[in-house]
């Protein structure tokens, strides 16, 4: 779905041109794609663990990767931001914390017109109470609501809004003493989904008053998975046999919205295939090995 999305912002920037700066580990399967699908060969990835270099070194699938060791918090102010656009994705295996609004503030005060900045991080209810309580104290002042969490959707949404915050605040000392040529951030998604842990992905595009036009070329909203506010797009993930998915894509799309039928005939519940129906398009497709 990311990929799609920053695939429509040619009106804005050519997307080849782009520097993909991304959080590969060993798997790299984000820069796979973005070389693949956008054509990008400047690409970073930002690797913190020094003990894995060897390992991620030979992981490298292309040799257009350039890999940093270090934490993100000293890697980042390094990379020229403020020369060419960049596609950062900030992915995240931690929470929410002083230091991940750091990093988010440092792009927006230094990206070009046309640079994407994405976090994804976890978004989950820590336990135990004391966990909680320690992640709450760490923002250091005021929360906006829900500012005493208790559902699971409750600390998505206000992780959701510490950063907006943030990103709002950094945008505005960007902007103060330059009233002709001010910045905006445009989100472009507000995504949660659940591996192992519920994840939050919220992400968007800077672009300077000049741009604004070339924005709106995008036409970023017509894509259904794309988010502009709070209400964000949950991703359920069906738990469905390969038999089934085969069966399910010959019946997509579902144009009638009769997914009843379509669950019947399989026995599969109703749910699962109105869930398989939203994201059909972007799941990966696995094969089975019947002996290792």
């Amino acid at each position: 779905m990311v990929i799609e999305a920053l695939s429509k912002l040619s009106p804005l920037i050519p997307v080849e041109s782009y520097r993909y700066v991304g959080m590969g580990s060993i798997y790299f399967r984000d820069f796979q794609m973005v070389h693949r699908r956008l054509g990008v060969t400047n690409m970073t990835s930002i690797e913190g663990v020094y003990q894995a270099k060897t390992r991620v070194l030979f992981n490298r699938p292309l040799s257009c990767i350039d890999v940093s060791m270090g934490m993100t918090h000293s890697v980042l102010p390094k990379i020229a931001l403020n020369q060419i656009p960049h596609i950062v994705w900030l992915d995240y295996e931690s929470r929410l914390d002083p230091g991940v609004l750091s990093d988010v503030e440092d792009v927006i005060q230094r990206g070009v017109s046309g640079s994407v900045l994405i976090a994804t991080m976890n978004a989950d209810r820590p336990e135990p109470n004391l966990k909680r309580q320690q992640w709450l104290d760490a923002f250091n002042g005021p929360l906006p609501q829900p500012n005493d969490p208790k559902k699971k959707s409750e600390y998505a949404l206000l992780a959701y809004r510490i950063l907006k915050e943030r990103i709002e605040s950094a945008l505005n000392l960007r902007n103060a003493g330059h009233p002709t040529n001010r910045y905006q951030f445009h989100q472009m998604f507000h995504m949660i989904h659940t591996d192992g842990a519920q994840m939050l992905t919220v992400g968007g595009v800077l672009t300077s008053k000049q741009q604004n036009r070339k924005w709106d070329a995008c036409n970023i909203s017509s894509l259904d998975f794309t988010r502009s506010g709070e209400n964000s797009l949950k991703i359920d993930i069906p738990n469905l046999t390969r038999t089934e998915v085969s069966y399910l894509l010959r019946s997509m799309p579902i144009t009638n919205g009769d997914f009843d039928a379509v669950a019947a005939n399989a026995g599969i519940p109703s749910k699962d295939v109105r869930s398989f129906a939203n994201i059909y398009r972007y799941t990966p497709l696995f094969v089975e090995s019947e002996d290792w």
